[in-house]
């Protein structure tokens, strides 16, 4: 309906300075696919430009939220470039305008934004790409939590057709990462908790520093499990077949496509069997069906 595509656009226009001079400088480049009315459109463009920029302290509050999710990667950007602005871009990018449009999470359209920013050189740290996957994944572990609930199993059948389906229940995602990632994780996290202790050092010409991060070391691979835990979402390391076989159930799957995909990687059946009923009977995968 047309009038939550103009709820939709405000949005947009009160975080984009660059879009509101672009709506009033060319409306039908601007608007061009939106579905407004003529009077909504009227409406849009009758509103003084200096009305969208009344509150000056809008983007920084809502990136603050959004570095809590990502304050390691973003930690490493502000170091590197010095400068907020190259995270407050992130208002003004296809990423933002997208998920306000289209009604998507912030957290992981930001996730994307930190992304491509690797992708186009903005910057060059090569510690910064599995770091903002890690905290994407946490976030999405957090947001299907949060959306769906604690999964809590009924009793197991005792024995389960190889067409049933199956998938990680809320809260739980695996992934894999360059070897040194929580080495270079927990070097930022040092850095920020020394500067918590006194904020205002950071004026100072003595404050600390960023150390240097642990090298990306492209040979080895660490599988992690994120799983909820008492104070959020927590990490635990697991081996290549785990890692491999619950991957396979991030969205739902049979078992016998599972397995099977299994096989390919390389894993033996009574291997991939074996990790399937452990983490159906630990309730880290749902029985869908």
């Amino acid at each position: 309906m047309s009038h939550h595509t103009l709820q939709k656009l405000v949005v947009r226009m009160l975080y984009d300075d660059a879009f509101v001079t672009a709506v009033h400088a060319a409306p039908d480049a601007a608007l061009k696919g939106l579905d407004l009315t003529a009077a909504e459109r009227a409406q849009l463009l009758a509103v003084d430009q200096r009305a969208w920029r009344h509150d000056a302290l809008r983007r920084k509050r809502s990136l603050r939220a959004l570095v809590e999710e990502f304050k390691v990667s973003t930690t490493i950007i502000l170091a590197e470039t010095r400068a907020l602005a190259s995270l407050e871009q992130y208002f003004s990018s296809t990423h933002f305008h997208q998920a306000i449009q289209q009604r998507g999470s912030l957290g992981l359209s930001f996730s994307e934004f930190l992304l491509d920013g690797c992708r186009n050189g903005n910057w060059r740290a090569p510690q910064i790409p599995d770091i903002v996957r890690l905290e994407a994944a946490v976030a999405a572990c957090r947001r299907t939590l949060a959306r769906e609930g604690e999964y809590e199993p009924a009793e197991l059948p005792a024995t389960i057709n190889d067409r049933a389906r199956v998938r990680l229940a809320p809260g739980f995602g695996v992934a894999s990462f360059q070897a040194n990632v929580i080495e270079a994780i927990q070097t930022v996290e040092q850095y920020l908790f020394e500067l918590s202790l006194m904020p205002a050092m950071a004026l100072c010409d003595d404050a600390p520093r960023l150390p240097e991060l642990p090298s990306v070391e492209l040979k080895r691979k660490l599988y992690l499990l994120f799983s909820p835990g008492a104070t959020g979402i927590s990490l635990t390391t697991i081996d290549q077949p785990t890692w491999a076989v619950l991957g396979e159930a991030k969205r739902s799957v049979e078992i016998r496509s599972l397995l099977q995909r299994a096989g390919q990687a390389g894993i033996k059946a009574a291997q991939a069997q074996e990790i399937l009923a452990e983490w159906l009977e630990s309730s880290g995968l749902m029985l869908l069906s």
